[in-house]
């Protein structure tokens, strides 16, 4: 057969940007990295996407993401490598903090404290109320109405209010002692309106607000002196689960919450810091316990280890948690991922859901 002379092969090179931009949102991030090594066309429409955040909106195997001194990465698990991303606008993303992962984005807080939910594939970032507007939290200026620092006060929802003396932090380190969680509703790129949970202090509290809009909103009707540990998204609803295990549901309409739902009533003995809330495919309910200790590393410092995980049904006809069967002793050792099996320097590895 005779062959096609090479001058009329096809040209791919040549794809129209808005064909190759369909086929490219189609892709999980790995190919969409790998296909910026084509040619210099393709290279620039993968680059583009991260201008087109708002098209590309697919659903990702979940990856690591890291910081370091050159830069971020995601370590997809599925191809086993990492991807280095493009700078967010912004603060470098090595100077942030990193308080929640949810539908592909990170919550992130810069230096003066202030969030900012970031897509770390496409680059695109939004906007969030500003902290000072989080109930417990008073801006303190200089005398040249420059932000001096932030006055975080400790008080919960019993009345009446029992207020002690108001902290005070630098805009830098509030972020390290007021944020706890924070959980989105939805992908805000998708349509509707995605509304963001956050656990906080003092007290680990409960605060809400819609994405790009001006002011966090302070749930005050959480039963007195409850505090949570983790909080999911389901069923148009938020679940937030106690220090004691207890579930909690809070439906969002506005600027208003509805009043607490106990669902599941606190089922630990004790407090447990590290007890999270998880949902199946199959929609059951799940406890986790994480138990960590106190690792030496040289005087007076020491790192937290994970050690092992507890997973339990919740039964909610029953109200109580199944202690048998496969979720029992899930996991009896997990080794930490190590900045080796990264293979980069100076990395903080964190789900991306």
């Amino acid at each position: 057969m005779e062959q096609t002379p090479a001058s009329d092969a096809a040209d791919w090179s040549r794809l129209p940007a808005d064909v190759l931009t369909s086929i490219l949102c189609d892709l999980e991030f790995p190919d969409v990295f790998s296909s910026a090594t084509v040619c210099t066309s393709w290279r620039a429409t993968a680059r583009a996407l991260g201008r087109l955040g708002r098209s590309y909106t697919r659903p990702q195997t979940p990856c690591l993401f890291y910081a370091t001194a050159a830069g971020a990465e995601l370590y997809s698990l599925a191809a086993g490598k990492s991807y280095k991303l493009p700078d967010p606008p912004g603060p470098p993303i090595a100077d942030r903090h990193i308080w929640g992962s949810s539908h592909g984005w990170l919550v992130t807080a810069d230096a003066h404290s202030e969030l900012h939910p970031l897509n770390p594939v496409t680059g695109e970032q939004l906007g969030l109320p500003p902290v000072a507007t989080v109930e417990q939290v008073t801006p303190v200026l200089d005398d040249a109405g420059e932000l001096s620092r932030y006055d975080l006060s400790f008080y919960n929802t019993a009345i009446p209010r029992k207020e002690t003396q108001p902290q005070p932090y630098g805009p830098a380190e509030l972020r390290g002692v007021l944020y706890l969680k924070a959980v989105l509703s939805c992908d805000p790129l998708r349509g509707g309106h995605c509304t963001i949970m956050l656990i906080h202090n003092s007290r680990r509290q409960l605060s809400f607000a819609r994405v790009e809009s001006e002011q966090w909103h302070w749930i005050s009707t959480s039963p007195p002196y409850i505090q949570y540990s983790d909080c999911i998204y389901h069923d148009s609803a938020f679940y937030a689960m106690t220090l004691q295990g207890g579930i909690h549901r809070y439906t969002i309409k506005g600027s208003c919450a509805s009043s607490c739902e106990v669902i599941f009533k606190d089922t630990l003995p004790y407090t447990a810091y590290n007890v999270y809330i998880a949902r199946t495919p199959s929609d059951d309910v799940l406890q986790v316990w994480r138990f960590t200790e106190d690792v030496s590393t040289g005087e007076s410092s020491f790192d937290l280890h994970t050690d092992g995980f507890e997973i339990y049904k919740l039964d909610f006809d029953k109200q109580c948690i199944v202690t048998d069967g496969v979720l029992t002793r899930f996991a009896s050792w997990v080794r930490p991922v190590t900045l080796q099996d990264l293979q980069a320097d100076d990395s903080y590895p964190v789900k991306i859901d």
